[in-house]
């Protein structure tokens, strides 16, 4: 079996330590390798708080009176009902959701139909989402960063897709921004993360990102994130 590939068994220990303070367990991490994978990466996405001195709180959704920690797998469901990281660093706040649903940059509230997508990984502004329905959709201007997570090998066009994705939700951060004065924010920056390898016409996509000075990440099995 090749080293790369995603050890769902593992990895789901793993977490169950990881959130041992919200008395999680194993079945709370997603019954098939895609779901854990995307707990994992919403784990790594703390962490990054974590490791940049930011103070982190799960705020867990009540289940007959008591708080249980859940993720959210599906794309309907309200909010309200599923766990998310509350952070806070002196006097910055912001939220990080799993599965939320979020305008694009372009909507309008004259749409006819709602333009919104349903992101893997959400940082947020810190404000108050508890009256969401499932249908409603983030406010574009209170979304920080999203993440998009495949559990596969990334090609050329899902590198390519999720440029295309950022310009629907950040188009702002497709820009010359990391030029030698760039130093990053104390926000994470909106990331694709495959849980395999990046494909040789992937890599040469990702090369041009950099040469381009976009503010994207690509995270994979050899280019983790936290490390």
């Amino acid at each position: 079996m090749p080293e790369y590939l995603f050890n769902q068994a593992n990895v789901q220990k793993e977490l169950t330590d990881f959130f041992v303070n919200e008395k999680a367990e194993i079945s709370n991490f997603g019954s098939t390798v895609n779901q854990t994978f995307e707990a994992y990466v919403f784990a790594n996405v703390i962490k990054w708080y974590q490791n940049n001195s930011w103070n982190v709180r799960i705020i867990n959704p009540k289940t007959k009176g008591k708080p249980t920690f859940k993720l959210k797998f599906n794309t309907r469901g309200k909010p309200i009902n599923y766990s998310y990281a509350f952070c806070t660093k002196e006097k910055k706040s912001c939220q990080i959701r799993h599965g939320l649903r979020t305008h694009t940059k372009y909507h309008r509230h004259t749409n006819s139909k709602s333009a919104n997508i349903v992101c893997d990984i959400v940082v947020m502004e810190d404000i108050d989402i508890d009256y969401y329905t499932t249908d409603n959709a983030l406010p574009n201007e209170n979304l920080i960063a999203f993440g998009e997570v495949k559990h596969m090998s990334a090609y050329a066009e899902l590198i390519a897709s999720f440029i295309g994705l950022t310009y629907e939700l950040k188009p702002d951060r497709l820009k010359r921004l990391r030029i030698k004065k760039w130093n990053r924010p104390d926000n994470i920056s909106s990331f694709l993360y495959v849980s395999g390898l990046l494909y040789p016409t992937a890599k040469g996509i990702v090369e041009t990102i950099e040469r381009r000075k976009f503010d994207i990440d690509i995270y994979s099995f050899d280019n983790p994130m936290n490390e």
